[in-house]
């Protein structure tokens, strides 16, 4: 007899519940957080959808990569936040 109430461990242990991933905006000088997201393709699909493919709206990954979208709506690098 199995127990249906039991939590299959490993399925539980590999799911990511965080939202390491952000969708920042440059205003003003300063930058402000708009939305998290646990992975970065969620972030780029957001930002797809929403229309925010121009200088000031970048992602930042769970490892600190900043991210944007550059002209030919391909996610690059961006090693500079100043500006």
């Amino acid at each position: 007899m199995t127990n249906n109430n039991t939590i299959n461990e490993r399925e539980f242990t590999m799911t990511n519940t965080t939202n390491d991933v952000r969708v920042i905006k440059h205003i003003n000088g300063s930058y402000d957080v708009y939305a998290n997201f646990p992975i970065v393709q969620d972030a780029l699909d957001y930002m797809r959808r929403m229309g925010f493919a121009n200088d000031s709206w970048y992602i930042v990954n769970a490892d600190g990569v900043r991210l944007r979208l550059n002209d030919q709506d391909k996610l690059v690098v961006f090693n500079s936040l100043i500006g």
